[in-house]
């Protein structure tokens, strides 16, 4: 059960004063806050009904995700607000998070590697419209459009692959899909290949280069450029899905993540809650740190310049080099999310009120980022520097088994081969039967469902469409339909295909695995993914997409390598 933290508890566990910092001690569940001393007294006035308001719905947040631990700091112009921690860095030990614990902080990094960039086109060394061929000449590209740009990898419109991250980019031949400059595509490689325009430039290491011109003129003096076991006892434990290589239920099980050296530039930075203080700071006085400009005036416009739409999680918004730029109730956001093998985060930057947020977990689950923590915090700290009252917390998630419209999947689906899918609605529940037991659904996304049953783990359980109306259903390489489908029941597809199906293994922990198999005479990867053949052995993803997928090394009839686009993945031979 989780306490209500009051003011009274919060005095009678002890305040201590030290130098230019008040420290509130962790109780259970509670955090532990760190307030900067010269803004003590405004903050607390101002703000303490607000801290509060936060408080409890971390707990309650945390709670419902059954997260590990997190950390959030708060900044305003002047520097750093609050930090607080919650929770633990370590689960097995009952170690819990503190102040000097390091979270990855995932893609928010892009937005340290766009400073570094326009510091080096400050200086002259580099033209952000030049084609990067001329800076990496040993790049393979195969394109029918123009080359693209250090501008066009800022802002993703390179029209290059949004495959996660690749790590060989020197051996691998890219290619776009796109004429640069007309599509958002969030694309990883492209900020892999900035790390590497910034060493050819600056004439050192990514890391060096980025630590010296960015981490250090902050003050970020935690903090490090790159993810390197030099760093690692100072790392909150991360954890993942105890199972890598299927859908991960609501509050499923995690485990202790494996541990990755990361220095790409992609997703480098591992940083404190105290230390994205100073950064958020900086974002709010416009490229202005504690120690001086990081970047002029004029860069911090092209830094935040809207170059290209694109939707931040489902909000209007532009991005620009390195950040998400969006207009919410008159107030221009900054924003961004982060997410790594085995942390999640969110940073909020309001720069027309002039306060900021910034929120890790030490944890992977699914698609999620702490932005409800980051979105609610600022609304709370906005409310209170109006004199407003304060909003109320999100409310709770619905259970994952509350199906509104789950009377659009009842009924009856019978496969090719005339096996059966019952489905059942209920009280917007919804219950797949198999031999006389009810097994409930969990949502997954739209006309997507989970399906607690070890016979139905590895793969969603989806549903196709016809005008609205529910008529098939699929999980795996099984495709049922219903008595409303009218297209085709039987599917041919060329029998060398049997020797790509199976389970493959990438060894990076960014990838784990996929299942290959054909479902309605089409080869798909892992349930989702629809392959388009190409040549032989080749297929790409169905869509406007660059990637390639080559099968090879045939053995007894199956082959025993999958290469996606330069990621090496192996047969293995679980189901």
């Amino acid at each position: 059960m989780v306490k209500r933290i009051t003011r009274r508890h919060l005095l009678s566990n002890g305040i201590k004063t030290g130098l230019g910092l008040v420290v509130l001690k962790n109780i259970g569940i509670a955090p532990r806050s760190v307030l900067a001393v010269s803004q003590e007294s405004k903050s607390s006035e101002r703000f303490s009904a607000a801290f509060q308001r936060l408080d409890e719905f971390i707990a309650r947040h945390m709670n419902e995700l059954g997260a590990p631990g997190m950390t959030v700091a708060i900044a305003d112009r002047n520097g750093l607000v609050r930090e607080s921690q919650y929770g633990f860095s370590d689960l097995k030990s009952q170690v819990k998070v503190k102040s000097e614990t390091l979270f990855e902080i995932g893609s928010i990094s892009k937005s340290f590697v766009g400073l570094t960039i326009l510091q080096l086109a400050e200086e002259g060394k580099l033209d952000l419209h030049k084609p990067v061929s001329a800076y990496l000449p040993w790049l393979k590209v195969e394109s029918k459009f123009k080359p693209f740009t250090t501008h066009h990898l800022l802002s993703h419109t390179a029209g290059l692959s949004a495959v996660p991250l690749l790590m060989r980019v020197a051996a691998t031949t890219l290619r776009t899909a796109s004429e640069p400059g007309t599509r958002f595509v969030y694309s990883n490689i492209g900020y892999v290949l900035l790390g590497f325009i910034i060493e050819e430039v600056d004439k050192r290491p990514f890391a060096e280069s980025l630590q010296k011109r960015v981490i250090d003129k902050l003050g970020m003096s935690s903090s490090a450029a790159t993810i390197t076991n030099s760093i690692r006892e100072r790392m909150a434990v991360g954890y993942g899905p105890l199972h890598d290589d299927r859908p991960f239920p609501f509050k499923g099980t995690l485990a202790e993540a494996p541990w990755l050296e990361v220095a790409e530039a992609a997703g480098s930075v591992a940083a404190t809650g105290r230390d994205m203080g100073a950064y958020l700071q900086m974002l709010l006085n416009r490229g202005a740190g504690p120690r001086g400009r990081i970047i002029s005036e004029k860069s911090f416009e092209l830094f935040t310049q809207p170059v290209i739409k694109a939707p931040f999680r489902g909000e209007e918004a532009t991005y620009g080099y390195g950040l998400w730029n969006s207009s919410v109730d008159g107030h221009t956001l900054l924003r961004h999310t982060g997410g790594m093998v085995a942390f999640s985060s969110s940073m909020f930057a309001d720069t027309t009120a002039g306060l900021g947020v910034f929120a890790s977990v030490n944890a992977r689950m699914s698609g999620y980022r702490p932005v409800a923590v980051t979105k609610y915090a600022l609304d709370l700290l906005n409310a209170a520097t109006n004199g407003r009252a304060l909003p109320a917390a999100p409310p709770p998630p619905n259970p994952p088994d509350r199906i509104q419209n789950a009377s659009d999947y009842a009924g009856t689906f019978t496969a090719p081969d005339g096996s059966k899918l019952v489905l059942v609605a209920e009280d917007q529940r919804l219950f797949l039967e198999v031999e006389k037991r009810r097994i409930a659904l969990e949502l997954a996304g739209r006309d997507r469902f989970i399906v607690k049953d070890p016979h139905f783990s590895l793969f969603v359980l989806g549903f196709g469409r016809d005008k609205e109306a529910v008529v098939e259903a699929f999980h795996g390489p099984n495709w049922w339909a219903n008595a409303r489908y009218s297209g085709p029941k039987s599917f041919e597809y060329p029998k060398e295909w049997e020797a790509f199906t199976g389970h493959y293994r990438c060894e990076s922990p960014w990838y784990g695995s996929t299942r290959v198999f054909v479902r309605k005479g089409q080869l798909f990867l892992q349930g989702e993914q629809a392959l388009v053949h190409v040549t032989g052995n080749e297929f790409r993803p169905e869509g406007d997409n660059p990637d390639r997928i080559v099968f090879d090394t045939r053995v007894n009839g199956k082959t025993m390598h999958m290469n996606y686009s330069g990621l090496d993945f192996y047969r293995t031979f679980t189901p």
